[in-house]
């Protein structure tokens, strides 16, 4: 049965040791029921900036396996362009048991070659070519997946329930954009006007079946990147028919006019 349990401090009562443990697991207790169905990723945090060629990767949390990450200070590491592509990883090392403890750590880095799934984490790719400055920030949804000088953050497994989902960032430029459009399919307004209310962070179930009733096709299985894409396409096609709807409306009033 559900129940709460706190334990009460007063003067002159000694502490025992349950009130301790009870103190312990708490928040472990409620982090791991908050996250129990979320998939591995980033959490929280974690945003990606660079500045005189330094990046520098800000505090957060991140879920591998079960087990949360936590970052509490930005990590800095020097990162001068060299014009290919290269990736922003997290490795997870060994778990170290000690008396009274288990703990686990990290390392972050640059290298040209693509994360190893069985122990690290993508970040984020880029490519900088020399003279240039890497930008942290986009202009609209297809920016995200500019080639060069430009953080990449598509790839990115982001925490979320059921499963890993795109970074919310994206999925709130994308709602945006849908919306100013001007769309009146009610399948992207509902898709859209629910992801701004969750600031971005939405199932990757949601996507998919967004996905499938917009393009007819089943995205089940496949990686960021084709999903990333099969949005792109969604706005594609909604700007395509838009341009057409305005070309025919202009020449229909050019005919009333004349």
């Amino acid at each position: 049965m559900f129940q709460y349990d706190y334990p009460q401090f007063e003067k002159k009562r000694l502490l025992r040791v349950e009130m301790l443990d009870k103190l312990r697991d708490y928040p472990k207790n409620f982090l791991e029921l908050s996250l129990k169905e979320y998939g591995d990723g980033v959490i929280s945090g974690c945003g990606i900036t660079w500045d005189n060629h330094r990046l520098t990767i800000d505090s957060g949390m991140i879920l591998w396996k079960k087990n949360l990450y936590f970052m509490e200070q930005p990590f800095v590491m020097e990162c001068k362009a060299e014009d290919k592509v290269r990736f922003l990883k997290v490795q997870f090392m060994a778990e170290i048991r000690e008396a009274g403890r288990i703990t686990a750590n990290t390392r972050i880095f640059l290298e040209d070659k693509k994360p190893d799934p069985s122990c690290e984490m993508e970040l984020c790719r880029f490519r900088l070519q020399e003279g240039a400055r890497l930008r942290d920030s986009h202009e609209n949804f297809q920016d995200y997946s500019t080639g060069f000088d430009t953080i990449n953050i598509i790839n990115q497994p982001y925490g979320a329930p059921g499963g890993t989902t795109l970074n919310p960032c994206m999925i709130r430029q994308f709602s945006r954009e849908i919306l100013r459009s001007g769309s009146t399919d009610p399948f992207d307004i509902s898709f859209s006007a629910t992801a701004l209310s969750s600031h971005g962070l939405v199932a990757s179930e949601f996507i998919l079946e967004y996905l499938f009733a917009k393009l007819e096709e089943d995205y089940s299985g496949k990686s960021n990147l084709d999903i990333y894409n099969g949005l792109l396409e969604v706005l594609r096609t909604r700007r395509s028919g838009e341009i057409k709807r305005t070309q025919g409306n202009q020449g229909k009033r050019g005919m009333m006019l004349l």
